[in-house]
């Protein structure tokens, strides 16, 4: 990882990266490895297969080619990049004048997504574009894990007759989908009202760019999110864990920290910083 990298684990899963907003943010998630957003290119995502980029502001996608080009370096084989649908002939572009300069061709897909796309990323999991509110075109994204688990109408019953049962050929198991994560990217409040299902994924990943009253109007002007946008709606939060990441330089990670503890108590427990140093 890079110097200013943040790691933070989460039961299975393992998000590392860096966020501050109008500077970077690129988040590499394990399992798969895959991940969302680039920021200006930092080596922790040189060997990641498969890159989503939520929109085209260059904090998030400046890196793109300097990555695809690092890649052809180190591994023969592609990679794959994922973008909104709308943005994908702008960043075919911007890969195609770094192509000239070095007199080459990256190996990689250029994959425009539309919101409800799906994209198998590893064995049981995929990730799945969802539609946020900023001010360019832009695509949030769920990894969704299909899991066996027993069936339902069988959880009471003696290990030793499920066994059975089982032998003699009945299916006592069904295949189940979650929400593991969702990462937002840069979205407004609007978000929420276009997905609900984001306050039960088992992990929100959500940007918080402004703290003060005086940035209220900011934050509505320039599509983020204000810490009262997530007080209003502390009750709706179901997440085992929420990440907040994309502060703004005005505000220093203990002050948000510091905030979330007094206005949201209810969540607090369940808030994690993740920004890096």
């Amino acid at each position: 990882m890079n110097g200013r990298s943040a790691s933070l684990r989460l039961g299975e899963l393992a998000i590392d990266g860096w966020s501050r907003a109008g500077e970077e943010t690129w988040f590499r998630v394990s399992p798969p490895g895959l991940a969302f957003d680039v920021g200006r290119g930092p080596l922790a995502l040189a060997g990641v297969r498969d890159l989503f980029v939520t929109h085209g502001h260059l904090d998030h996608l400046l890196g793109l080619p300097y990555l695809l080009s690092r890649r052809a370096l180190d591994h023969p084989w592609g990679r794959r990049v994922f973008c909104p649908a709308e943005i994908a002939e702008d960043v075919a572009a911007l890969v195609k004048v770094a192509e000239r300069l070095e007199r080459t061709e990256y190996p990689f897909t250029l994959c425009p997504l539309s919101p409800g796309d799906r994209v198998e990323v590893g064995r049981d999991l995929a990730v799945e574009a969802f539609a946020t509110e900023h001010v360019v075109p832009s695509l949030g994204y769920h990894l969704l894990r299909r899991r066996h688990r027993l069936r339902d109408e069988l959880r009471e019953l003696p290990a030793d007759e499920v066994v059975a049962r089982k032998r003699s050929g009945e299916a006592v198991e069904e295949r189940v989908e979650e929400r593991w994560l969702s990462f937002c990217g840069d979205t407004g409040p609007g978000v929420f009202e276009r997905q609900p299902e984001l306050f039960s994924s088992r992990v929100l990943m959500l940007e918080c760019t402004f703290l003060d009253a005086a940035h209220r109007d900011r934050a509505a002007r320039f599509g983020h999110l204000h810490l009262a946008d997530l007080v209003a709606r502390e009750e709706r939060f179901e997440n085992e864990a929420v990440v907040l990441y994309h502060l703004s330089r005005r505000h220093r990670p203990e002050e948000l920290r510091r905030e979330v503890d007094q206005w949201m108590p209810r969540l607090a427990g369940r808030v994690h910083v993740l920004l890096g140093a």
